[in-house]
């Protein structure tokens, strides 16, 4: 970025957080397009980055009386972005984010022929057959049981818990059909 538009932002900045609202358009011209191209950058779909641009400047004019005027402006704005970035990342990491109509072609599978479905039935019934050795509690916390009971534990709890049942349903197929 030029040194230029970089002082301008900075100057805007200042200007905006001595409380002159005429310095906010300003502003937002200058540091728009540079917020959006970095957050473009590290969010995967092109919605998700509008909004998470449109956070970081909410955040970054919210929060514009403790910007100090020594430090670089458009550094602090990247660093409120990293901020907004890292957040986004977790919700959808935490939503088990699904895809969207756009995204579902890229990832469905082509029709499958005869012989992929007669495996597919043989590795259902040899799965359903090592499950049905697991305990009901194991295949709750594997989400095989009629209800999800097991959600009402801590995130840590129920992820460990799904582990050791993962662990133990490895261990019965290896016993049943040998190394996977």
């Amino acid at each position: 970025m030029d040194p230029v538009r970089r002082k301008s932002i900075h100057d805007a900045m200042v200007r905006l957080a001595d409380g002159e609202r005429a310095a906010f358009p300003v502003l937002f011209d200058e540091l728009w397009p540079v917020l959006l191209a970095f957050v473009r950058r590290s969010v995967r779909h092109e919605q998700d980055a509008e909004d998470v641009a449109q956070e970081v400047f909410l955040r970054l004019c919210s929060r514009i009386s403790d910007f100090d005027r020594e430090r670089d402006g458009l550094s602090w704005a990247f660093g409120i972005a990293a901020y907004e970035i890292l957040t986004h990342r977790r919700r959808a990491q935490r939503r088990q984010e699904t895809y969207g109509p756009a995204e579902l072609d890229e990832h469905v599978a082509p029709v499958a022929s005869q012989e992929e479905i007669a495996i597919r039935g043989e590795l259902l019934i040899a799965l359903s057959e090592a499950c049905a050795l697991l305990s009901a509690e194991d295949r709750l916390n594997l989400g095989l049981g009629p209800e999800l009971a097991l959600l009402q534990s801590p995130g840590p709890t129920l992820r460990k818990r799904r582990q050791r049942a993962l662990d133990r349903l490895r261990e019965v197929w290896r016993r049943l059909y040998g190394q996977p």
